[in-house]
């Protein structure tokens, strides 16, 4: 094994810039914006996780979406930071008999049957702004993009990827969960 000599910063002020344009544009290929899971890893939490340890894990990463997977690697739902808001436990908790600290991100999370995806072989043809419109039209801030030829999940794309790599803001109007109207009428 080589021993790597390390060196001291205190001289150095300019970070280097890439020259490589980075900007994505509206009609540039929609994958451009995907994150392909052939790739990059997908970000997972284990279904026996708490709903309050997802809550940390998610603020110590800056990942705002998890993956919901069993002991075996299998997909079960996604969770992300709207099922964890405070409210959405409580009135979880109250309806399982449970206190917040008991939940399991199992007892929040978006169960794969009620999860609508794209599928890879229209992203593969389609622009970034036909994906930004879906999302906006959908209120959803992620979305996964599955294979169904290979019956597996391909990927995600994420709002906030995008603005990023857009450089410009993705407003995402997310619809109002039914605890929120109700809470709003009482």
């Amino acid at each position: 094994m080589r021993k790597l000599q390390l060196f001291s910063t205190a001289e150095i002020d300019h970070l280097l810039w890439s020259a490589k344009p980075e900007h994505k544009f509206l009609d540039d290929s929609a994958l451009e914006i995907f994150t392909d899971f052939d790739v990059a890893r997908p970000i997972v939490i284990d279904a026996s996780t708490t709903a309050m340890a997802t809550i940390k894990i998610m603020e110590k990463t800056h990942a705002y979406m998890r993956i919901v997977i069993d002991k075996t690697d299998k997909f079960l739902g996604v969770v992300s930071q709207q099922e964890l808001d405070q409210h959405n436990l409580m009135v979880k908790a109250k309806a399982l008999g449970n206190t917040i600290d008991e939940l399991l991100v199992t007892d929040i999370m978006i169960s794969r049957d009620s999860i609508q995806a794209f599928d890879f072989e229209e992203i593969k043809t389609a622009k970034v702004k036909d994906v930004v419109r879906v999302l906006q039209e959908t209120g959803r801030r992620h979305m996964l993009v599955i294979d169904q030829n290979l019956h597996h999940i391909r990927g995600i794309i994420a709002a906030s990827d995008l603005a990023r790599k857009l450089n410009i803001p993705i407003e995402i109007n997310q619809r109002p969960s039914f605890s929120e109207i109700f809470k709003a009428s009482h």
